[in-house]
């Protein structure tokens, strides 16, 4: 009889073939070891590291990659780390779901106080215990024929705007080198101070993922100047679109509309490429989900799973009652 797999939890960089696994069709770029090692560019406070589930020979069967804030020996486990998505991934939903078991056994440990999962393809699903929190963002699905969204999906206004970027000399074009992320960059830095971000990634961030095969930077230039770009990352089941930065004075030109196009465009003629384009959640902002509603998307909705230790829990309590206590002091 072979031996049973073993559950573990690594630290430090996820075995190489977890990227194997996100290529799957419940994976996603998040669970990449090149996400994980560009976030950690960003914030350097947080630590890879992966809930795993192994053969007897050291393989791997399925993987939870997190991020993980030490202190004082006290672990807070995100997955994924900005809101972005998590969750288990593996080679079969058996093992998919005996990795689950030992999650759940994992977060009992006293010196894990959080563990926090944005699980999008719905992995914990029957995990009890937890505290759950519904989540969605907008996705379109991706037929073979990218003139049926065009014509069907795309709102009368969504349509007239990608003719107008067109008309007025917008052209785009698709790179992933460290020319295309710099380009990028700069404009993420100049669009940061009109959001008024508070902590804006460092371009380093963004050059960490030159040359990743699963990152596309699609670049709208006009005269061969860039002018807007988006970032998008393709990989296992979804596309995800990480964000649309411009100048300021690029927005009666509408590029942000031609740049999802022209990207939604080369999805769907992808045929071996992944049939999901996620434009992500919308923050509240009304605005932002009518931009993304005119590309004909449907809202999908998941769940964030929280565990808090007992102790953890009972800070947080003690935290919020003294909140109105020292806000009349």
């Amino acid at each position: 009889m072979a031996p049973p797999p073993t559950l573990r939890l690594q630290e430090g960089e996820p075995p190489a073939a977890l990227d194997e696994l996100a290529r799957t069709a419940t994976g996603h770029f998040f669970q990449t070891r090149a996400w994980l090692g560009a976030v950690r560019v960003a914030a350097p406070h947080l630590a890879p590291g992966a809930f795993v589930l192994e053969d007897s020979g050291g393989g791997l069967r399925a993987a939870c990659p997190f991020l993980a804030a030490r202190r004082f020996g006290v672990q807070r486990l995100y997955a994924g780390a900005w809101g972005t998505y998590g969750g288990i991934v593996g080679r079969d939903p058996a093992s998919c779901e005996e990795l689950r078991r030992g999650i759940a056994g994992w977060v009992a440990a006293p010196r894990i106080a959080l563990v926090r999962i944005h699980d999008f393809a719905g992995s914990l699903r029957g995990t009890s215990g937890w505290e759950r929190t519904a989540e969605t963002c907008q996705v379109l699905d991706l037929p073979a024929d990218p003139s049926l969204l065009f014509e069907t999906a795309f709102t009368t206004q969504n349509r007239n705007k990608i003719r107008k970027a067109e008309k007025q000399g917008l052209v785009v074009r698709p790179a992933r080198d460290q020319a295309a992320l710099t380009h990028y960059a700069d404009l993420y830095a100049e669009s940061a101070q009109r959001w008024q971000l508070a902590t804006p990634l460092p371009a380093a961030f963004f050059l960490a993922l030159a040359a990743v095969p699963e990152v596309d930077v699609w670049l709208a230039e006009r005269d061969g100047v860039p002018v807007a770009a988006l970032l998008n990352f393709r990989c296992g089941g979804q596309i995800m679109n990480w964000g649309n930065v411009s100048r300021r004075d690029a927005w009666g030109s509408s590029p942000n509309n031609l740049l999802h196009w022209r990207a939604i465009e080369a999805a769907c003629v992808d045929a071996a490429g992944p049939r999901l384009y996620n434009f992500g959640g919308s923050g509240g902002h009304s605005g932002v989900e009518t931009f993304k509603s005119a590309f004909g998307t449907r809202e999908h909705r998941y769940l964030r799973w929280e565990h808090r230790a007992g102790w953890a829990a009972w800070l947080e309590r003690s935290r919020r009652g003294r909140a109105p206590a020292a806000a009349g002091e």
